[in-house]
């Protein structure tokens, strides 16, 4: 099988587990705005959610997986299946040792990070008390996930796709139980919530554990956590990489702090038609760029010609998915809001104001669709210096139009930002990498 039909397959494959994983995820997203409503309770949980997944993000599923799993293809497309055992046990080992410490540094901490998150909280003192008591519950969440991120690596660079793809299912209806069981059974404490965030991370992670041992890669605990010499190229490559694939979850952070100065219920809101954007977004999008990141890297090392071929393919591909989403969501953006979370708490008011947000969220899906996949391409090639520019001006721009447009504009102004941000990232890649994709 050619890489163009394994990358097709692969992406295919994804999509239609991922479009299952997605699903559960809105009816998660249901569950909470029904029983919730977007108020304060809605507002502290989703802002002390995004707190370790941001971290996340930025860490485990960013700069780790770049950095790791085009390392791991490597070695096992050379052949060295001694050397990527003692590589993935020696990995498993150092992040046994590093994440206890940042978690605990995250739980002592939680008060700033809430700060940055949403200063605008500290003026409900009971408001910002039960955000920084939700954050600290469901930090640990960063630790079983980036595990479970190890894990995704793992079965990724040995082109398992499937199961990771699914493990989301397992942590949505591991916070609907947490949901439902507030409501209905505790009178309406929210850190059931939290305890479902936790339970969902453990699914996570134990579904892939099993799966890395059937593939011949344990992950368990090994020597070599500082001294094993591809541990240190992954941690060497890290570095830029945390620049360049940090931004996106950085942006969610500024989106969530803008949103918060909106007024209560606005980061509930902008949450709800983030996450219906990312619908098409996380279903096809990020499955073509987690399938292409190991096989660029792999048949770089026999054809570079082939792997830009290879490039230029992903690319076309992204663009027949994209584009039609981008009209669908801009078309039918209140319809879907309402369908996705209208009904109980969540009023008509709440579903107008997060139609509108998404609107011009997803005038940004082709743009974000094409950072994410020039990004992975780029660090399949080894090159840092792009992505980091087009990061910085992303960066940049976000916040400008930020401080620029979300006091006129509410809710679509921070989504506008968003936009501008996305646009200028694609736009530097696409003019500093454009020769790869020829």
């Amino acid at each position: 099988m050619s890489t163009k039909e394994r990358l097709v397959t692969a992406t295919g494959g994804m999509a239609a587990v991922t479009l299952a994983s997605r699903i559960s995820g809105l009816v998660r997203d249901k569950v909470v705005a029904f029983l919730m409503g977007a108020g304060t309770v809605a507002d502290a949980f989703y802002t002390g959610f995004r707190i370790p997944n941001m971290f996340r993000q930025l860490l485990a599923e960013g700069a780790l997986q770049a950095a790791f799993i085009p390392t791991l293809a490597e070695l096992r497309a050379a052949g060295e299946e001694t050397r990527a055992r003692a590589f993935v046990r020696a990995m498993t080992s150092l992040l046994l040792v590093m994440l206890p410490v940042i978690v605990a540094l995250g739980i002592f901490a939680a008060p700033w990070l809430v700060h940055l998150f949403a200063a605008k909280f500290a003026s409900d003192p009971p408001k910002f008390d039960l955000t920084v008591s939700l954050t600290r519950l469901m930090f640990p969440y960063l630790g079983l996930i980036s595990l479970a991120a190890l894990a995704q690596g793992v079965l990724n660079a040995s082109d398992r796709f499937l199961l990771p793809a699914a493990t989301p299912i397992g942590l949505n209806l591991c916070i609907v139980a947490g949901t439902v069981t507030a409501v209905t059974v505790t009178g309406g404490r929210p850190e059931w919530m939290a305890i479902g965030v936790l339970a969902g991370g453990f699914t996570q992670f134990g579904m892939q554990w099993v799966g890395c041992g059937r593939v011949g890669l344990s992950m368990v605990p090994g020597r070599g956590a500082f001294t094993n010499p591809d541990v240190r190229r992954v941690l060497v490559k890290m570095a830029p990489t945390v620049t360049t694939l940090g931004i996106y979850p950085l942006t969610l952070m500024l989106a969530n702090r803008f949103a918060a100065s909106v007024g209560d219920g606005a980061v509930t809101c902008v949450y709800n038609a983030s996450r219906a954007n990312e619908l098409v977004y996380g279903v096809v999008i990020v499955q073509l760029t987690t399938a292409v990141l190991p096989m660029l890297a792999a048949e770089r090392q026999t054809s570079e010609l082939a792997a830009r071929d290879t490039l230029a393919f992903a690319l076309r591909l992204l663009s027949v998915v994209a584009i039609p989403s981008t009209v669908f969501s801009a078309v039918l953006a209140t319809p879907m809001i309402g369908a996705l979370f209208g009904g109980g708490r969540y009023t008509l008011t709440d579903v107008r104001t997060a139609a509108a947000a998404l609107l011009v969220y997803s005038l940004g899906m082709p743009f974000l669709g094409v950072t994410k996949l020039l990004a992975s391409a780029s660090f399949a090639w080894n090159d840092t210096r792009s992505p980091v520019i087009a990061s910085a001006v992303n960066l940049g721009v976000f916040f400008v139009l930020g401080l620029l447009l979300t006091s006129p504009f509410g809710v679509r102004g921070v989504a506008g930002a968003s936009v501008g941000g996305q646009v200028a990232n694609a736009l530097i890649l696409l003019w500093l990498d454009g020769p790869q994709t020829r």
